[in-house]
């Protein structure tokens, strides 16, 4: 069996019994023999063959034989029924080497501090390439990631360690459940997002916590759930309403769900508000275009995006166009190209349904978005470039539109290929 290989239960539970107790092959190898009988220790072979047979057994390669099922039984009674039963009365019944072998049992750990780092390491490098490399090549790493952190909280671990795997297998939940939005697989995202809440909260989080609630509220708002889009950012809020986490949950989650809810505009605009202020107020938030999967709060600049996307739900054309002019330079400078495409097509939109259509310049933005997405064609730019496709249906006979069509079917024949490869979550 590889090093690779996963263990069997009973191998893992005689390494895992010998580590316990601080003892080494050669030690438990010496207390096997010891435990055997006059008759049977004779048909032991040397002290050595007993390590290697320990090391068979631990890497799950030989199952002991009832000889050494035997002993082993015999060798973890006699260890484990002494821990139990023989706590001392008085200090002068104590053992110092006894005392110091406890301790160490009780404080073994099957990860270090060098693992978590490495963890920790490989989301961020996940974060800064997503919006280059998309969810598609990506998604495996964290599948890999998440099966290493489940096995290694099967195990023990200290109280600190603990809480930062809770911490770190929750990131990696709620980045799967990001990719699941954005590869159209809803069941998934729901999954994923009680998986990263329920660690989250383990991790005693609430940040995290926040965020995945977002995540959540995401999810539900390109299903067109967008009353249950708002309550799950609205429960997000509530455990820190004026953490910059919730700048997220306002502007992302609650005001674009109550845009796009018949009768709650008023609602929509104070949410917008709040978001901003509590923008302004916030120290410390990232410059530029950050990125849509971060886990730290939203800069400015993509709160004013989202911002720009639910005046566009509200009809407020002018204002979009402002938010895109402000927004243009800051956008056109970061390497996102799903921010580029996002915010073409929600200047596309706005140029379409002013009082005075531009629409060469509205196709024109469009077509450019579809094409610096082809590669990488996620839920969200296909829902607004439909969008667009249908408020252009008033000039369905000109070129521009019958392009911008083509276009978009094009690319949505890229995306349905993409979304059913099998490195999706």
């Amino acid at each position: 069996m590889g090093q690779d290989a996963v263990r069997p239960p009973w191998a893992e539970e005689i390494r895992t019994r010998r580590h316990r107790l601080c003892w080494s092959q050669k030690e438990l190898a010496r207390r096997l023999f010891l435990a055997a009988d006059e008759k049977t220790r004779a048909q032991l072979p040397s002290r050595d063959s007993i390590v290697r047979e320990i090391r068979f057994h631990e890497r799950g390669e030989h199952r002991p034989g009832p000889v050494y099922a035997e002993l082993y039984r015999r060798v973890w009674e006699i260890a484990f029924n002494g821990e139990r039963q023989g706590a001392a009365s008085s200090l002068e019944d104590e053992d110092a080497t006894r005392i110091v072998a406890r301790a160490r049992a009780l404080t073994y750990s099957n990860v270090d501090d060098a693992v978590l780092d490495d963890a920790e390491l490989s989301i961020a490098r996940v974060v800064g390439a997503y919006e280059g490399e998309g969810p598609w090549p990506l998604a495996q790493r964290m599948l890999l990631l998440r099966q290493t952190l489940h096995g290694l909280l099967d195990g023990r671990q200290s109280a600190r360690q603990r809480r930062a795997l809770f911490r770190l297998a929750a990131k990696v939940s709620g980045l799967l459940a990001y990719m699941a939005v954005n590869l159209d697989k809803p069941s998934l995202c729901d999954a994923y997002c009680t998986e990263a809440e329920l660690l989250a909260r383990e991790a005693e989080d609430v940040e995290l916590a926040m965020w995945t609630m977002g995540t959540r509220s995401f999810g539900l708002y390109y299903q067109g759930r967008y009353a249950d889009a708002d309550h799950a950012a609205a429960a997000g809020i509530r455990l820190a309403p004026s953490n910059p986490q919730a700048i997220r949950l306002l502007v992302n989650g609650r005001a674009r769900a109550l845009a796009r809810t018949t009768g709650h505009n008023t609602e929509a605009r104070r949410r917008i508000e709040e978001a901003l202020t509590l923008s302004d107020t916030s120290e410390g938030l990232p410059g530029g275009m950050s990125s849509c999967v971060a886990f730290t709060p939203y800069s400015p600049a993509r709160t004013m995006a989202n911002a720009a996307t639910a005046l566009l739900s509200l009809g407020d054309h002018t204002q979009v166009l402002e938010h895109a002019e402000a927004l243009d330079p800051l956008v056109e400078e970061s390497d996102s190209r799903w921010s580029k495409a996002l915010l073409r097509l929600d200047t596309a939109s706005a140029l379409l349904t002013q009082r005075d259509p531009d629409v060469g310049r509205a196709l024109e933005l469009g077509h450019q978005a579809l094409c610096m997405t082809v590669s990488a064609p996620i839920k969200s730019i296909g829902q607004r470039a439909e969008e667009l496709a249908q408020k252009a249906s008033r000039w369905s006979s000109t070129p521009e539109a019958i392009g911008f069509r083509h276009r978009l079917a094009s690319w949505k024949a890229t995306a349905r290929t993409r979304h059913t490869a099998k490195t999706a979550p």
